[in-house]
């Protein structure tokens, strides 16, 4: 089948790179060059959890994506995941801490806010009244090393790229319109991320696109710390980041966008990440040692959205909302492919349009 793939960020991808290998003409469609930095999946380090707590759903999807991150891990020659430990934490009684108390799977230690200083040596903070979940099966996932590699392998197995090329206008049936010229397909996906809705008008009222800022924090001595899910008000998130920096963001905190206009970090981005830092990480320096803008695309419920256009069933919008989805890139090859062979699975009808509903009702998102 000839395939059109629209948007090369991880999703995109590992689309290409997984249709490719099962056989199918793939043609991968970027507007930007390789390893850009506009869109949601460029940066060091990007969090996984094999126990989200968004729901079973997610959990699953970590599973599947659990045994593939190792496959690719054996192509790349090179680790893609470094497994520090995480620490899920909020309030007494946080639906978000009890949701990945219930949902693992694996020996993990419920403790209090105030064991956390101990245990980490002064390194992390939290009230001592806290509810504080430590997960063994979280990490690192070294995202620039993934894009990359996937950039190699997908042309390996058939995959054309074309980067630099935009797509003129709208999207209404399997064929683009790039240069002027109008190309057919057996089928389209969109993978645009904050550009998708543009692609795929249809979809706009169901995707915003939110400015995000991450920064990268120094301490004295640094040491290996675990991930960090924090349930309060700005939904903080952390992880250890190359060269012993800390890198925290705020997942509740920034407005809507233009993607092709983000406004840069400023200073108020930079005290609204330091209060944190003084708050949860009182041995790094409160200021930054840089900061970076990334872009959050979001669906009302932040659930990700994998569903056909109503205009042509052969064309389908893949969105893995921006902020918790890199750690699934492996699965969405997978997804994609059940997609195009009309073979029906929990995940395809839990992100598509018909039960969203009960997608609503899987719980709040963290990172």
């Amino acid at each position: 089948m000839k395939v059109a793939v629209v948007g090369l960020g991880v999703a995109g991808l590992s689309i290409c790179a997984r249709l490719a290998l099962a056989g199918h003409e793939v043609f991968g469609f970027e507007q930007f060059e390789p390893m850009h930095t506009h869109g949601s999946s460029h940066g060091d380090t990007r969090i996984m959890r094999m126990t989200p707590g968004e729901g079973d759903v997610y959990v699953k999807l970590a599973r599947r994506a659990g045994d593939l991150w190792r496959t690719w891990e054996g192509l790349a020659g090179q680790p893609l995941i470094e497994w520090t430990g995480g620490l899920m934490a909020g309030p007494q009684g946080s639906p978000f801490v009890e949701a990945c108390v219930r949902m693992s799977k694996r020996p993990a230690a419920a403790l209090r806010g105030d064991a956390i200083h101990p245990l980490t040596r002064g390194y992390i903070a939290l009230p001592y009244d806290w509810d504080a979940f430590r997960q063994e099966d979280s990490g690192v996932i070294a995202a620039d090393a993934t894009r990359a590699f996937l950039l190699r392998r997908a042309p390996r197995w058939g995959a054309k790229l074309y980067h630099g090329l935009k797509i003129e206008g709208s999207i209404d049936g399997p064929s683009l319109v790039i240069n002027g010229d109008k190309r057919d397909f057996d089928a389209v996906i969109v993978a645009g991320g904050a550009w998708g809705a543009r692609l795929l008008p249809e979809f706009a009222g169901r995707l915003a696109v939110k400015r995000r800022v991450v920064g990268w924090f120094k301490t004295e001595n640094p040491r290996l710390l675990p991930v960090i899910c924090v349930d309060n008000e700005v939904g903080v998130y952390g992880m250890p980041s190359p060269r012993g920096l800390y890198k925290l963001g705020l997942h509740s905190v920034g407005g809507a966008t233009d993607p092709d206009n983000v406004r840069e970090p400023d200073d108020d981005d930079a005290a609204q990440l330091g209060e944190q830092v003084e708050m949860l990480l009182p041995k790094h320096d409160p200021v930054p040692v840089r900061m970076a803008r990334c872009l959050y695309t979001v669906t009302p419920d932040e659930h990700f959205l994998i569903a056909p256009s109503a205009a042509h069933e052969r064309v389908l919008m893949f969105s893995a909302c921006s902020g918790h989805g890199f750690k699934y890139a492996p699965v969405f090859g997978e997804l994609a492919e059940e997609w195009l062979n009309g073979k029906p699975s929990p995940e395809l009808e839990a992100f598509g349009l018909s039960r969203r509903g009960d997608v609503n009702r899987l719980g709040s998102v963290k990172s």
